[in-house]
């Protein structure tokens, strides 16, 4: 179920084993200001559609970043969202968060500062290059 459409950033509801998680898909450059606005839109759409996803028995909620498409992030927006969008993601709800690394070797090199050292957090983040690994890991944890 698509829950929101933008030209750089599409949010879905999708299954892994009887278990609801959101997909977002980025696409293309960023600019700060687009960037924010759309995280700021997403947390807005998480903050209503959430309660109505979760199943009142799942202990761990995925949210899951396909950033394959991504070419351009600025090291200030992960630094950001580390320090204030993970903490937000965590009062939400979400547990864990796969995020595919970009194709571009340049966003790639961004993104691998966006994960997690300590694996026993509320909320961990890790950096993948497939699909099946990322699923497999969150199936794991």
């Amino acid at each position: 179920m698509r829950l929101y459409t933008h030209p750089k950033l599409r949010i879905t509801i999708e299954e892994i084993r009887g278990m609801p998680y959101i997909k977002e898909v980025w696409r293309g450059i960023f600019n700060p200001i687009v960037f924010r606005d759309l995280i700021g839109n997403s947390l807005e759409i998480y903050k209503t559609e959430l309660p109505k996803i979760k199943m009142e028995d799942q202990t761990k909620f995925l949210l899951f970043a396909d950033t394959k498409e991504l070419e351009l992030i600025r090291n200030e927006d992960i630094t950001w969202l580390n320090e204030e969008i993970n903490p937000k993601y965590e009062q939400l709800g979400f547990t864990h968060q796969a995020v595919i690394a970009p194709i571009s070797q340049f966003a790639s090199n961004k993104v691998d500062d966006y994960h997690t050292d300590d694996d026993n957090l509320p909320f961990v983040t890790k950096i993948f290059k497939e699909d099946s690994l990322a699923m497999k890991w969150f199936l794991n944890c």
